[in-house]
């Protein structure tokens, strides 16, 4: 009896799942699907989901299946979008519906990180943070921060001069450590500060969102969120504060009548904000940078000869030289086109059924723009597309890569500044060294896309002009 029972109802949640699978997927009359990977009963997709470079399969699927590319999952629907246009359209122009985000269990409850701009649903909160952030990075206001920047990037030229073979930690630090100076007037000195190695390690094991120990890992990143900001505030207690983010915010909203309610959470979370979105993305691009240097000696001598003539020996490039130096810029989009640090962005989700090209999206769905495919399109970026040439930026037609940067209303805020941290870096390492691989048996051969080490060997007068870095 027990037996029929436990078989009745196995039964009868199998045939509830199946009329509610088949009834949260029907097609309205006269439309379609989008192509996609045929499914199986009952799972859909899911067995064709790729466990390691996905961009590489997504890609494939791009261009097999064309602008769009649709998974049918169990509980989920996925959508790839390929093309530029429809980029624009669904991103841009019907903004209004394709701007939420997957709500995650594991990383908005358990990690604590539903704070965030990056997984924040689209809406009031949403928009009030992104004002917040914009008051302190929009292109006008991130010219304050140039002096920043260059102490920092003088600092990367001393610490690759005296240990080459450590450029990895070089970079993050340096980008870890002029973020948390504008976000908090904090003055990390080296890599092993605590505020560093905290924010690095939050962030990191932040990706790894299935390991266990999640829990004191949500307690991780409010630590990461609380410290910075009681320092500032005791700083400014204490008269020794530096302009910041926080302090400008703090400022704010004392002068403001309206101020809301929760004004002390945005104190906390925009310059938060600031820091898990800058310092792995801007740190991705310049070590691809050293990478593609090895492999392109050729872009890096001609690089070499601008600076020279813009430049000059025995002075450093800065900001007010970057507007000459056209194939340094070309060099910093060709990396963000080529080696997207995000290959596939951060999915939107969409709001309401939609129909696309005569295709039915229902809603709920999560909407993936390809970015590894739409910034290696042919069409867009010439018949030398999978190919690393920063000459193609010369050319003022093509376009620039903002897909590296996100998409629509959801595309990153903090783009401005993060080009200038990279390219002032860019342009300092390229005219005080030659960046040549490391000699030695047991060093990787080149030409491999990643995964090895570069060296750095100074250039004419370069020590020189090293000594006079605190002058």
């Amino acid at each position: 009896m027990a037996f029929s029972t436990v078989a009745y109802t196995g039964l009868a949640g199998l045939a509830l799942y199946v009329v509610s699978h088949w009834w949260n997927n029907r097609i309205p009359r006269g439309l379609k699907r989008p192509p996609g990977p045929p499914g199986r009963l009952l799972i859909g997709n899911l067995l064709d989901l790729p466990k390691s470079k996905e961009w590489v399969t997504f890609d494939r699927w791009a261009k097999e299946y064309g602008d769009l590319c649709y998974l049918n999952m169990p509980g989920a629907s996925i959508l790839f979008v390929n093309s530029h246009e429809l980029a624009k359209e669904l991103f841009d122009k019907r903004g209004n519906i394709y701007s939420n985000r997957y709500q995650s269990t594991v990383l908005n409850d358990l990690i604590k990180l539903d704070w965030s701009m990056i997984l924040t649903q689209y809406g009031e909160r949403w928009r009030r943070t992104r004002t917040y952030f914009h008051q302190f990075f929009n292109q006008t206001v991130i010219e304050n921060y140039y002096d920043i920047q260059i102490k920092y990037t003088k600092m990367l030229l001393k610490r690759l001069h005296q240990s080459p073979e450590d450029y990895r930690t070089h970079v993050r630090y340096i980008f870890g450590a002029s973020i948390l100076e504008v976000s908090y007037g904090i003055q990390p000195m080296s890599e092993t500060d605590p505020f560093i190695v905290l924010s690095d390690t939050t962030i990191q094991r932040a990706t790894e969102a299935g390991i266990p120990g999640t829990y004191l890992l949500g307690e991780q990143v409010i630590e990461m969120l609380n410290k910075p900001v009681e320092v500032a505030k005791n700083n400014m207690r204490n008269g020794d504060a530096r302009p910041s983010v926080v302090s400008g915010l703090i400022e704010t909203f004392e002068n403001d009548s309206n101020r809301p309610d929760d004004y002390e959470d945005f104190i906390k979370h925009v310059p938060g904000v600031a820091y898990i979105t800058a310092v792995d993305t801007s740190a991705g691009v310049l070590l691809h940078f050293f990478h593609m240097m090895l492999l392109h000696p050729e872009v890096q001598k001609q690089a070499q000869e601008e600076l020279d003539e813009v430049v000059g020996p025995g002075a450093l490039p800065s900001f007010k030289d970057l507007g000459k130096l056209k194939y340094i810029k070309a060099i910093f989009q060709e990396l963000l086109r080529y080696n997207a640090v995000v290959p596939i962005a951060v999915p939107h989700v969409l709001n309401v059924n939609d129909v696309v090209n005569g295709y039915f999206i229902p809603k709920g769905t999560i909407v993936f723009g390809n970015s590894w495919t739409l910034l290696r399109s042919k069409s867009f970026y010439g018949l030398d597309a999978d190919k690393f040439n920063p000459a193609r930026f010369l050319d003022e037609r093509t376009p620039y890569p903002d897909f590296a940067f996100g998409y629509g209303r959801r595309a990153c805020p903090g783009k401005h500044f993060s080009e200038n941290s990279i390219l002032i870096a860019i342009a300092n390492v390229l005219h005080l060294f030659h960046i040549l691989p490391f000699e030695g048996e047991n060093e990787p051969e080149l030409p491999a896309e990643d995964h090895f080490d570069s060296g750095t060997i100074l250039s004419p007068d370069a020590t020189k002009t090293l000594g006079e870095l605190d002058h």
